[in-house]
């Protein structure tokens, strides 16, 4: 009888494919997305002064840019698919990790999908339809009446199920052929916020800007704004900002995650935050702030203003894409957290199996995919937004406090890339913070959220803490 060797015993594993450009190509593409097209309305509406809305862009990519280094370290730490769950798992034990896990696959990375993929329905039913709303003035309220008007309901939501079903499909054919459609759609988008912030910052130093938003004091009313406004303009720009963690879950399947992981956070969520600045630079030197804080196609209507039905329809391409790329990224790295978890025997064996030919945990990217597709049927997500972001912070604050355990109970772990110990205090403040204001400006979602994470232990302790002693009673044993 022939053995079994070490390999066909443990099953196959993820292998190694992602370089630092890879790399790279999914911290920026996960970051660049619907918030660059999204946010700057809020952002501007809760605190007014376009000054002060270009400070807390600022700030808010600074704060993921401390979160993403302490994450380095834990990544080039720990070089293991999961992310969070592993550094949550081996700090504070398996009740918390499978909480985040729980919260993650069911809630997270489905809310967060769904969303993506709702505004990238939105924008191309608006491409389809747009000879009906574009002959009207772009800072009009009868455009978007117009367009919902004539739109068919039902077609934004089958726009965003047909989107995540085609990048579902390309990550389950090939782990390189999602890397290869990232790679592409991280350069057009790039190209894209370049494009907006050299053309509106051109017309700023030109002298020839369209819009009123830089007439007066930029920082206009900013100590009269309540602790309320802050907190909810930086809750719009961090959600444009999200996805500065995605890198770490598939820190197993990087070539030389020492080296390239901190590489890929340090080139790439600087590159985001520059994008970010100039791209609100152009919005406020081409449009009037009315129409930057009430539009939810900020893009659409840059391109109108500047170039004609033509240009808007192009910029609203970019937007389609650039939300089709934060699709991939996600479906790329939240599907490794439903295959984590399930090695770890969390969740149903069948979600941890990866496709013989493939190497591709298709199971797991069918689950996820099926949750996002039952919230992108439910209809809105507002409230789901303040849901998500609650819930992911919560957990951001506990995986960098992970960091400053590991300092203390194992200091002699190898530690390739090491952050200073000022960010991660730092970071856990603001964290902390960012966790107990929304229970003020947000109470209703902000409790849903706190009552959905407490869910999590009575299923812990079925499925995790007493799983063999309910099999013996089961069994009758």
């Amino acid at each position: 009888m022939i053995p079994l060797t070490e390999t066909q015993v443990r099953g196959p594993e993820l292998q190694k494919k992602v370089s630092f450009l890879n790399g790279l190509g999914l911290v920026i593409g996960a970051m660049i997305g619907s918030g660059l097209f999204s946010s700057p309305g809020p952002v501007l509406e809760a605190v007014e002064g376009p000054g002060t809305a270009l400070i807390i862009w600022f700030v808010s990519g600074l704060l993921a840019l401390c979160g993403a280094l302490c994450y380095a370290e834990l990544g080039t730490m720990l070089p293991m698919n999961g992310g969070e769950s592993v550094y949550l798992y081996r700090a504070f034990g398996s009740l918390v990790s499978f909480t985040f896990e729980f919260v993650s696959i069911v809630v997270q990375k489905p809310g967060s999908l769904a969303i993506v993929c709702t505004v990238f329905g939105e924008y191309v039913s608006r491409i389809a339809f747009h000879t009906y709303f574009f002959r009207v003035p772009h800072d009009s309220e009868a455009a978007v009446e117009l367009a919902d008007s004539v739109i068919p309901r039902y077609l934004p939501k089958l726009l965003a199920v047909i989107s995540l079903w085609l990048v579902n499909i390309i990550n389950a054919f090939s782990t390189r052929a999602g890397i290869r459609v990232q790679d592409f759609l991280t350069i057009l988008k790039v190209l894209a916020a370049i494009v907006i912030s050299i053309t509106g910052v051109v017309m700023l130093a030109k002298g020839t800007v369209i819009g009123t938003s830089f007439e007066g004091d930029p920082f206009a009313g900013f100590d009269q704004l309540s602790f309320g406004q802050y907190s909810l303009a930086f809750y719009s720009g961090l959600w444009a900002y999200d996805g500065w963690n995605n890198l770490n879950y598939v820190s197993g399947e990087m070539k030389h995650p020492h080296k390239d992981l901190p590489r890929a956070i340090f080139i790439g969520i600087p590159i985001v935050i520059v994008c970010y600045l100039f791209s609100n630079v152009a919005y406020l030197a081409v449009l009037r702030p009315q129409v930057v804080m009430h539009t939810n196609t900020v893009a659409m209507d840059f391109g109108k203003k500047i170039f004609g039905p033509v240009g808007g329809i192009l910029l609203a391409v970019c937007v389609a894409l650039s939300c089709f790329g934060v699709t991939n990224a996600t479906v790329f790295t939240g599907s490794r957290i439903i295959y984590v978890s399930a090695k770890q025997g969390h969740i149903p064996s069948v979600f941890g199996k990866l496709n013989a030919s493939r190497q591709t945990p298709i199971t797991a990217i069918v689950l996820q995919g099926l949750l996002t597709t039952i919230m992108i049927i439910i209809g809105s997500f507002r409230a789901l937004v303040n849901f998500y972001s609650t819930c992911a912070w919560i957990f951001y604050f506990l995986a960098v406090l992970s960091l400053l355990v590991f300092r203390y109970t194992e200091p002699d772990l190898t530690r390739p890339y090491r952050v200073w110990l000022t960010t991660p205090i730092l970071f856990c403040i603001v964290a902390l913070f960012l966790c107990v204001m929304p229970f003020m400006a947000a109470p209703w979602e902000s409790f849903t959220s706190l009552g959905f994470i407490l869910l999590a232990i009575p299923i812990w302790l079925v499925q995790v803490k007493y799983r063999e002693a309910i099999g013996k009673l089961w069994n009758g044993k």
